[in-house]
């Protein structure tokens, strides 16, 4: 387990190599480095980078360093950074991040009371965000200013806010109120180091959610149990009677925190729920009659008396629509939520089990509504696939080094720190060097990378969220009709356009032409239009991705094409004639991709060298669907072996009590009941095995013995 002093020290070093590679500023490195593990640790939507320090209304000081609006809840994000870059931990005073983070806020009402777009330069990132938050400001429900510092807040910091504002004072730690805007709440949040070690320092990535129901309703919340509740059990469920109030309390506290991303996702295609509302509005006291309830889990829960005291991580897992209505009608409408009640299941599952328990309790909840497959994709054997081939699969030497690397692939959040959290040093450098932190994708890297290059550069720019489930809606379509093309060679074709993607990304603010801003649209940009003109200029060709693989980076003919579409691009999604005056707004169009693909540029020379024939590319894709083929087999047997003997015997005690088999799968049966005795059953066996236990497991057959 690493100290504190090692913590920062290599979160600070994070920060320099981003600034090295980058050349965006160390402070601005700082922000990336701070955003990135708050939006993993679901504490802030996926943030756009924007530096601003100016003046405004009276000369007051703005400061601002990015942004994010999450329009699930209607939170808007503004970072500010203080940040001393000492090797030492240094002491930030409470007068000293309060002037921090009134200085944000000041950019926030300027932007909405005192017209600031007209004082910034058109064509800079600030004025996008001082003209977006004017133009959204009556969406917004609160403001969240954030102070992001590499220094420790002082024991005696005192920021409670001294203004008129009657609001109650927020119980959270490291949250307080300050004065509105107009009539928009806000909140100040300060993440300074011991508290990003505090959360993230020990793998789990991800700040939990605690909540004393005593704050929302005196003696708790009325509950009854629904199972045997003995504390050995997985899962132990309780039935709760919630008051309207109560919920939407809490979602105007911790917003789309408290969904489970797959509801967050639904949530924000349906939006508020007419019916939920008229029925608010006009028949309140048959609320509970009428609404489905919510669904939520927990890792942890105190119940005295039949009353629901407490909850940890608490996670809406299906009702989504429920609470951001009940919030939305009380905000909007004035609504008096007292004769409002809500039913809601709430399932204490144990921590360990909880990354993969909790998905199967979101499907299974929404099983009966119109949320497609690929909703849940975040659990999906694709990205299981995915880990399994990265773990195993090295890369070869780059730069001289004498040993190969993994391209690690996080499927679940955490899973690199977490692999090496009982490890001792020596097996930590090891790992490190085998595993690079430079060379960790995550699901939602490799989401935007490839929806890049398949030429959705605009839903690319609509965020990570929207990205991932336009992503999973194709993939999914995909992995059912060719299954086997996700192999070694997809992985490898991956990867390599994620090092054209990155090399991208870094050499970017290096060119003399890129004034700021934009950024990430750039890079969409840039690499969607480079597939749609090799396809135009070669016909007959495309890039030769295994190239790219062999030697680990992007080679330089491709990168000075790739600088020239990249300037192009930049000076396109920035021109005047924009019809859309917000250039991330417009970057989300896809009016904008069609404008670029209609650009006159030519390849440079020496291009071809980095081609390869659709034909050679067949073969290769061939080649390796029908070693995926063998390594199914290999699969499938291995599985059959692991379940073991007993387990098979087991199934085939119930199945004679259930009557599901077909006569192939009951054959399949006797002889993987008789391993003990030489016999194994065969490839197709096998798989006929494992189709009749998905068949068993959904008829309640457990999916292991105990």
């Amino acid at each position: 387990m690493q100290s504190f002093e090692e913590y920062r020290k290599d979160f600070l070093e994070d920060a320099l190599a981003t600034e090295e590679s980058e050349a965006n500023g160390t402070v601005a490195s700082f922000v990336k480095i701070c955003a990135l593990k708050l939006f993993e640790g679901d504490v802030l939507p996926e943030y756009t980078p924007c530096y601003y320090q100016g003046n405004g209304y009276r000369n007051a000081a703005l400061n601002v360093n990015g942004y994010a609006f999450d329009e699930h809840d209607g939170s808007f994000y503004l970072l500010v950074a203080t940040f001393s870059g000492s090797s030492e931990s240094e002491t930030l005073i409470g007068s000293e991040a309060k002037t921090a983070l009134d200085r944000c806020r000041a950019f926030a009402s300027n932007a909405i009371e005192h017209e600031l777009a007209s004082r910034i330069e058109i064509s800079t990132a600030a004025y996008d965000l001082a003209s977006y938050i004017a133009d959204q400001a009556k969406y917004i429900s609160k403001f969240v200013i954030i102070l992001l510092t590499d220094m420790s807040l002082s024991e005696r910091a005192n920021i409670t806010d001294n203004t008129s504002s009657k609001r109650k004072k927020s119980k959270r730690t490291g949250v307080l109120d300050a004065e509105p805007i107009l009539d928009i709440d806000v909140e100040y949040r300060i993440w300074d180091m011991p508290r990003f070690f505090r959360i993230f320092g020990n793998g789990n990535s991800h700040e939990e959610i605690e909540i004393d129901f005593n704050d929302y309703i005196e003696g708790g919340v009325p509950c009854l149990l629904a199972n045997s509740g003995d504390s050995n059990d997985e899962c132990i469920s309780y039935l709760c009677t919630v008051p309207g109030n109560v919920i939407a309390d809490l979602y105007d506290e911790y917003g789309s925190r408290m969904l489970e991303g797959n509801v967050r996702s639904f949530l924000g295609k349906r939006g508020v729920n007419k019916d939920i509302r008229n029925t608010v509005l006009n028949e309140p006291e048959r609320f509970f009659v009428y609404n489905n309830g919510l669904a939520a889990t927990a890792i942890d829960t105190v119940v005295k008396n039949g009353k629901l005291i407490f909850a940890k991580d608490l996670q809406i897992v299906n009702g989504g629509q429920t609470t951001a209505t009940l919030s939305s009608v009380r905000r909007g409408s004035g609504a008096d939520l007292s004769k409002v009640y809500v039913l809601m299941k709430l399932t204490q599952v144990k921590p360990e089990l909880a990354a993969t328990m909790v998905p199967v309790i979101s499907k299974s909840a929404n099983s009966q509504n119109q949320i497609k497959a690929a909703d849940f994709f975040s659990t999906h054997e694709y990205h299981i696939r995915l880990e399994q081939i990265s773990r195993r699969k090295f890369a070869p030497a780059k730069d001289g080094a004498q040993h190969e690397t993994h391209w690690f692939y996080e499927r679940a959040r955490g899973q690199y720190i977490q692999a090496t959290m009982n490890m001792t040093k020596s097996e930590e450098r090891k790992f490190a060097t085998q595993n690079p932190k430079d060379q960790v994708v995550t699901k939602t890297d490799l989401a935007k990378v490839l929806s890049a290059w398949d030429e959705y550069p605009h839903i690319v720019s609509k965020g990570a969220e929207s990205n991932f489930s336009e992503f999973a809606k194709r993939t999914e379509a995909q992995w059912e009709t060719k299954k086997d093309d996700f192999n070694d060679n997809y992985f490898m074709n991956a990867i390599s356009l994620v090092i054209i993607y990155r090399t991208t990304d870094k050499l970017i603010p290096k060119q003399e032409w890129y004034e700021g801003g934009y950024k990430a649209n750039i890079v969409a940009y840039s690499t969607a239009l480079l597939h749609h003109l090799i396809r135009k200029w070669f016909p007959d060709k495309t890039i030769d991705l295994q190239k790219i693989w062999q030697k680990q980076k992007c080679p330089d003919v491709l990168i000075t094409q790739m600088m020239i579409i990249a300037e192009k691009v930049y000076y396109s999604i920035t021109s005047d004639d924009r019809p859309v005056e917000n250039v991330t707004q417009w970057c989300k169009q896809a009016a904008c991709w069609e404008k670029i693909k209609s650009m006159t540029i030519t390849p440079v020379h020496g291009l071809n060298s980095i081609l390869q024939g659709y034909e050679e590319e067949n073969n290769t894709k061939r080649e390796a669907r029908e070693l995926r083929k063998i390594e199914n087999t290999i699969d499938s047997q291995k599985q059959v072996l692991e379940l073991g003997e007993e387990y098979w015997k087991q199934l085939s005690l119930w199945i004679q009590k259930h009557n599901l088999a077909t006569i192939t799968e009951a054959k399949a049966l006797k002889i993987a009941i008789k391993m003990s005795m030489g016999y194994f059953p065969d490839d197709w066996q096998c798989k006929n095995l494992l189709a009749l236990r998905e068949k068993a497991i959904g008829e309640g057959f457990p999916p292991k013995l105990k």
